[in-house]
C-alpha cells in the first residue's frame, strides 16, 4: 500500500507555488465546477455531472494510491483547487512507460500550471527517488488537444507516435509524447 504524499511546485518570478495534495471530500464543489467546462469535457474519459459522481471520483483517487498504480493529486494554488495531476505507473502491455496526465480548471488555464506540474513530476521521477522508478515517461492526449501538445513540447516530451482510435474508450486518434531519462 502506498501512502498519499504532497508535492510542491516551486514559485516562479510570475507565478505562485503550487501544491499537489491528495483529494479530499471538501473538493467536491471544485470538481463539479471544473467539469462544467465544455472545453475540458471534450477531452475527458470520465466527465462528472454532479456531487455524487464527484464524491465517487474522489473515492477512486485513493484506490490508485492504495495499489501504487495511480498517484493522483488536487493541484492547489493559494488555497484554491485549480487542477488535477496524475502519475500512472507503467502497466505492460497496456502501457510500457510511466505516464503523466492532468486537467486545469477553465479559470486557471493559460498560466502554465499544467506545464509546471509536468516539469516538476518529470524532475521528481528522474531525480533519484525509488518510489516509482521510471526510465521513460509518456504523455498521451487526443489529437486536436493543442493545449496538451504545447505542454508536452514545452516540457521536453517528443512526439513518439500517433495512436489509432480504440473505441469506445478512445474513439479518436491520440498522440504519444515521450521523454527519456537523461543519460
Amino acid at each position: 500500500m502506498t501512502s498519499p504524499m504532497t508535492l510542491t511546485v516551486k514559485p516562479t518570478a510570475t507565478a505562485p507555488a503550487l501544491t499537489l495534495r491528495p483529494w479530499q471530500d471538501s473538493d467536491v464543489p471544485a470538481v463539479v465546477a471544473a467539469h462544467r467546462d465544455d472545453a475540458m469535457r471534450r477531452w475527458l474519459m470520465r466527465p462528472i455531472d454532479d456531487e455524487d459522481e464527484a464524491r465517487a471520483w474522489i473515492a477512486d483517487q485513493a484506490k490508485g494510491w492504495a495499489n501504487g498504480t495511480h498517484l493522483r493529486w488536487a493541484v492547489e494554488e493559494g488555497g484554491t483547487v485549480v487542477g488535477f495531476f496524475v502519475i500512472k505507473a507503467a502497466n505492460p502491455p497496456e502501457t510500457l512507460a510511466t505516464g503523466v496526465g492532468y486537467w486545469t480548471a477553465a479559470e486557471a488555464r493559460g498560466r502554465g500550471i499544467a506545464s509546471r506540474c509536468v516539469q516538476a513530476a518529470t524532475e521528481w521521477l528522474f531525480g533519484g527517488q525509488d518510489f516509482l522508478p521510471a526510465e521513460e515517461i509518456e504523455l498521451l492526449h487526443t489529437v486536436g488537444n493543442e493545449g496538451s501538445c504545447r505542454v508536452a513540447h514545452r516540457c521536453g516530451y517528443v512526439l513518439d507516435s500517433v495512436l489509432a482510435p480504440m473505441p469506445p474508450q478512445f474513439p479518436h486518434e491520440g498522440h504519444r509524447h515521450l521523454r527519456k531519462r537523461p543519460a
